[in-house]
């Protein structure tokens, strides 16, 4: 406790709120004063813990005054499964497509703005695109986020478009609203989104939306490499072999099929 005192990154308030979800680790169920006792801490601070996260839905109270895990924590696992899910039925087409066409292959969903890469295999080509689990791609310059951006709602990609601003980073990056808007609206025609070095000069990128169990497009599959193996005729090859990978990921994990 000492070492946290002295950071000042430290949000005591949060520690203690989690301290108190992690009992609920150890007991489904906890009533105030055996969760005080259980924790050596007096009944009012672990009440506004309790009180506060009531209030958030990440607890619930029944009428005897039992606290347990509310609706919150069971979408967030839900949440967690599905991402998991993903990351794991992914590989193997993955693997696939990455040994048919030699080229980095990656799947990613879109998190806090951001395209973030969950799943990869790497090419063979001795130059080729690296990328890891955990990377961050701007959603308007990469192929990844436009197929993701292209099935939301207008509002919901204004909205996030206005908090995370457009940044050019090549010459070629859509760097306007109206230029996103057209190019959305191609993926939906298409079924695939291109980077022409949008993001990074010298890469291009093909991507294909993949639908969850409910139909819907939450994730994304795309091929990246130079742009010397990236012509016309390339790029041409890779688009079925990427929606056909992109819709035997989608039928694992029990949508329908999308057209390749």
């Amino acid at each position: 406790m000492a070492e946290d005192a002295k950071d000042p990154y430290h949000l005591a308030s949060l520690s203690r709120g989690l301290e108190v979800l992690d009992c609920f680790t150890r007991r489904p169920e906890w009533g105030l004063a055996e969760l005080s006792q259980h924790l050596g801490q007096n009944k009012a601070t672990v009440f506004r813990v309790l009180h506060t996260l009531e209030q958030a839905g990440w607890l619930s109270k029944d009428a005897a005054g039992h606290y347990a895990l509310g609706l919150r924590f069971h979408a967030l696992g839900a949440a967690a499964m599905r991402r998991e899910q993903l990351r794991w039925q992914a590989l193997p087409p993955l693997q696939d497509l990455a040994e048919a066409t030699g080229e980095t292959v990656h799947v990613g969903i879109l998190h806090d703005n951001a395209a973030v890469t969950v799943q990869i295999v790497e090419g063979t080509h001795a130059v080729r695109m690296h990328s890891a689990v955990g990377k961050r791609s701007p959603v308007h310059a990469s192929a990844m986020g436009k197929a993701l951006l292209a099935y939301l709602p207008d509002a919901e990609v204004e909205a996030m478009l206005a908090a995370t601003g457009m940044e050019r980073f090549t010459p070629a990056t859509l760097a306007t609203p109206a230029a996103l808007r057209e190019a959305l609206h191609q993926v939906r025609q298409q079924g695939h989104a291109l980077d022409e070095e949008e993001l990074v000069p010298g890469l291009r990128c093909v991507a294909a939306p993949i639908t969850d169990h409910t139909g819907r497009p939450t994730a994304a599959l795309a091929v990246s490499a130079p742009k010397d193996r990236m012509g016309a005729a390339r790029v041409a090859d890779l688009i079925p072999r990427v929606k056909g990978a992109a819709a035997r990921i989608s039928r694992m994990l029990g949508a329908p099929s999308i057209a390749a």
